[in-house]
């Protein structure tokens, strides 16, 4: 999180907080490195780790979540791993989560059981497994036309 530091010619410096842990967390227009709480929520702003029950983003971005219940409103992170995910307007890299639940969001790749609405998934768990089984087929057939050489 960013505490506005006020120097001796008066200009206004940003303080980043590294760590950040209590039971409740509320960020707004700042940001911090890690964060472990019960429940945090963030707006306009963000954070590189979050680790915490519950977890609501607002206009805002991480690089990783893990969480029980996460909520992401107009945001964006990198990974997401929770037991529900719920996306309104929000984008994922990759999400993998028990129940996901989304409106009008974007997902790279998805891991999940349950999926409520419509989301655009670009690599969903079967995609993934094809992709990953194709590039194991060619590296084994390669190896084998190369290694006779």
């Amino acid at each position: 999180m960013e505490n506005p530091i006020t120097t001796p010619n008066g200009s206004r410096e940003y303080e980043v907080l590294e760590e950040v842990r209590a039971e409740t967390v509320e960020i707004n227009q700042g940001g911090a490195a890690l964060v472990q709480a019960e429940t945090v929520a963030i707006s306009q702003g963000g954070a590189q780790v979050v680790e915490a029950k519950d977890v609501s983003i607002s206009q805002g971005g991480v690089v990783s979540v893990g969480s029980e219940t996460t909520n992401l409103d107009g945001s964006a992170a990198v990974v997401i791993r929770a037991n529900t995910v719920q996306l309104k307007s929000a984008a994922a890299g990759v999400a993998i989560a028990d129940t996901v639940i989304a409106e009008s969001s974007t997902i790279g790749i998805l891991f999940t059981g349950t999926i409520e609405g419509q989301p655009d998934v670009k690599i969903d768990a079967r995609t993934a497994a094809m992709i990953g089984t194709g590039a194991a087929v060619t590296l084994f057939i390669l190896k084998r036309i190369f290694s006779r050489s």
